[in-house]
């Protein structure tokens, strides 16, 4: 579904309330599994109004990497809903570009100096996490970054590391906008 746009995700809502209807069906509903969708590649395409209505989606994954898609109050819009449809949401996948391109579009460019995509994850963290929104990091390497194309890695030994651990450990202390406490080892 990723990469098929917009109204391709609009027209096939159905396909994953499907999926998820029939891991459910096979967990049973006190399973204590969360039952999650995949993400797709904007905000507006991972938020569906029929994932929000299927009974069987417990957790509606975001895949976002347009800076527009960091902002809080954009993302706050998504929370409202997701709550009021007693759902949970999930940053699933969102990453700062090592290049410089528009709108975060990370084929490839000119390298961002580790301070501007320092700022960037500084940023876009903050912005998330102020929504409430927990999220995962796309992708954090044990190695030396290659950076090739579509580049969103981070590596441990990368200069932004410190800043994306640090984000990381500022919104595990933030008040969040879902609970999931009760799913946590």
């Amino acid at each position: 579904m990723i990469g098929n746009g917009q109204t391709y995700i609009e027209d096939n809502q159905s396909w994953q309330c499907n999926r998820a209807a029939t891991i459910k069906g096979v967990l049973g509903e006190n399973s204590g599994i969360l039952v999650v969708t995949g993400g797709e590649s904007w905000m507006a395409e991972s938020v569906q109004p029929g994932l929000l209505a299927c009974d069987a989606l417990d957790v509606i994954s975001i895949h976002a990497y347009g800076t527009g898609d960091f902002a809080t109050s954009s993302i706050e819009t998504y929370v409202k809903q997701a709550q009021k449809a007693g759902k949970k949401l999930i940053f699933e996948e969102w990453g700062a570009c090592y290049f410089d391109t528009a709108n975060n579009d990370c084929p490839e460019g000119a390298a961002l100096s580790s301070s501007e995509r320092s700022s960037n994850i500084k940023s876009w963290t903050a912005q998330i996490t102020a929504a409430g929104m927990p999220w995962l990091y796309w992708q954090v390497i044990p190695n030396a970054d290659p950076h090739g194309s579509y580049d969103y890695e981070v590596g441990l030994n990368d200069p932004v590391w410190e800043t994306l651990r640090a984000a990381a450990l500022d919104a595990a202390k933030a008040i969040a906008a879902f609970d999931f406490s009760a799913y946590l080892l």
